[in-house]
């Protein structure tokens, strides 16, 4: 090799590799948490920049600062990993600068900028453009589009303002050009698996599997995801001959599902950590495993597809939802306080979420148990995040956030970490009073403690400097009818009585699949939750209602007196 070529090694996995593999125009990358999906955004950002030099790729994502906390810092952690080093003015080296313009004597992007604010610009002239849904959202002509957290995307939206600009340099990169780069005018699509019936437009392009080939490839997906949770509870039984059998039978059933290019040039791709088992290792995944509960592990970690089920306990709707709640403002600041360190924006906490109002009280829920805990984190204001409108007369009932911790070792152990996990976060809060809703089972005795649940978690809370009311529904558990009337009424809107309710669809997506997997079942005319241990291994666990039950208790004791068969409105 020749002394003036440098040379580095990087390993990727088989999830990875596939990108590599199979070039495409149009790429849907749905890959469960720990396949390495910062890596393929890195690399996709390194293969524009070097074969479409001058030309501009957009990052567009939900908000601004979900692109600088979440995206850019593992994508580049990647790219440093390349060799690419950001500009240092003392020394006029490097390969990048952060939004600022380029200095004197670098190329310049063909299309031309009136701004650098929300561009990262490379040497060679490329320019990686940030747009946002939530203001930034008309960028230039575009050679390429790269969106992160897809599910966060309002899809109309992109359609009709960041679709149509992906049109640029035809003459340049593109069908006019003598040498055409194939990928040029394409998007890249990456997600971890779609939890919302909103988000299922990134789940239509499978459909060329069953089209071109007979594959009906989320069918076939689960049917291994299951087999994979078999696998884990052999691996724990250490019953190795089952555990060598489900493995070869999960090979064999992915070799009917391989991934290939549809004839339009179309790439749609599935992976989980199984993908990634040989850089993780099979301890990390029975880790996992053990912290979290079945559903999200199912979901987060080995990508089962799951679908809003029919007969829903809670009928939440999309107006339910909102995603975009972060600081912007504060991010931006921020990230010019530190000078755009990766590493730094990395670590969120509540000064980054817009809809954490600093100077109220925050309210807490907890579903404890004996195998695992469910926190429910909210919050009153007048101001609706879904829809951008102010209420002066009604309050908005946000859930802004959630944590769970499952219960390994003492029992003592999992509260004092759930509530760490909770004073961590919001520890720069600056009202820190909460408002703790007391789970009437957190109040019984254990064999081996001398407090409750409840007694050692507020202790905790007032450790950590936190001022606790507590708050208690009257009488005894209400019964689960009365809870969907309730429910029922809020949801539908239409009653002033009751408070508008609405879910942060982008830190509560464990509550929301909680919530949008209960089903409700009538029993002698009342209907209630259904929490019957399933026995197909086709449907999701019971574990599913944990959340919703979290949720259930603070709306209950609120807006339970509330309540009246004679004034009940849908």
């Amino acid at each position: 090799m020749e002394e003036t070529v440098w040379e580095e090694n990087i390993e990727v996995n088989p999830a990875q590799f596939l990108l590599y593999l199979m070039p495409a125009r149009q790429k849907y990358v749905i890959y469960s948490r720990g396949t390495g999906k910062s890596f393929i955004v890195g690399a996709e950002i390194d293969e524009n920049v070097r074969t479409m030099p001058r030309g501009v790729t957009t990052l567009a994502q939900a908000t601004y600062g979900q692109a600088l906390t979440k995206t850019l810092p593992s994508s580049f952690k990647m790219l440093e990993m390349l060799g690419y080093q950001r500009y240092d003015p003392k020394t006029r080296q490097g390969d990048y600068v952060v939004c600022r313009r380029p200095p004197d004597g670098w190329y310049l992007p063909y299309e031309h900028l009136l701004s650098f604010e929300h561009c990262i610009t490379f040497s060679n002239g490329h320019c990686l453009y940030i747009l946002t849904q939530d203001g930034n959202s008309r960028g230039p002509n575009a050679d390429y589009n790269i969106t992160d957290e897809a599910l966060t995307l309002d899809k109309k939206q992109f359609d009709q303002e960041v679709a149509p600009t992906n049109r640029g340099n035809e003459h340049v990169f593109g069908r006019l050009s003598p040498k055409p780069v194939y990928k040029h005018h394409g998007n890249t699509f990456l997600s971890s698996m779609p939890f919302e019936p909103e988000q299922r437009w990134l789940l239509e392009p499978a459909k060329y599997y069953q089209e071109e080939r007979g594959i009906e490839l989320l069918e076939e997906w689960n049917k291994i995801v299951r087999l994979q949770m078999q696998l884990i509870d052999a691996k724990l039984q250490n019953d190795r001959s089952l555990f060598r059998e489900i493995w070869n039978e999960c090979v064999r059933l992915r070799q009917r599902i391989q991934p290939f290019v549809s004839r339009d040039g179309t790439l749609f791709l599935l992976a989980s950590i199984f993908d990634n088992i040989a850089n993780v290792g099979m301890q990390y995944v029975l880790n996992q495993y053990k912290v979290m509960d079945r559903l999200s592990f199912m979901i987060e970690i080995l990508n089962y597809a799951v679908d809003k089920i029919d007969n829903c306990y809670y009928q939440i709707a999309d107006r339910h939802k909102y995603y975009r709640a972060t600081n912007d403002t504060f991010i931006r600041d921020f990230a010019e306080n530190v000078q755009f360190d990766w590493k730094q924006l990395a670590t969120t906490d509540c000064r980054m979420d817009a809809d954490c109002l600093a100077n109220r009280p925050l309210e807490m829920a907890i579903d404890w148990g004996s195998a695992a805990s469910f926190m429910e984190v909210g919050q009153e204001s007048n101001y609706d995040w879904a829809t951008g409108t102010l209420h002066q007369q009604r309050i908005v009932d946000n859930t802004i956030n959630e944590f769970f911790v499952k219960n390994d070792e003492e029992q003592d152990t999992m509260v004092n970490a759930i509530i760490d996990k909770f004073c961590h976060y919001y520890r720069y809060h600056a009202h820190k009073t909460v408002f703790f809703f007391r789970d009437r089972y957190g109040d019984a005795r254990r064999a081996n403690s001398k407090r409750t649940y409840n007694q050692i978690a507020i202790a905790r809370l007032e450790r950590n400097g936190w001022t606790v009311e507590q708050r208690t529904h009257r009488g005894i558990e209400p019964p689960q009818h009365d809870k969907f009337l309730l429910w029922s009424s809020i949801l539908a809107e239409k009653d002033e009585r009751f408070p508008i309710k609405r879910f942060n669809a982008t830190k509560c997506r464990h509550i929301l699949t909680s919530m949008n997997n209960t089903r409700v079942r009538t029993v002698a005319g009342k209907f209630e939750k259904d929490k019957r241990s399933e026995r197909n291994d086709s449907v999701l666990p019971e574990d599913a209602t944990h959340f919703g039950d979290a949720v259930d208790k603070r709306i209950w004791t609120k807006y339970g007196d509330l309540l009246r068969q004679d004034y009940f409105v849908l």
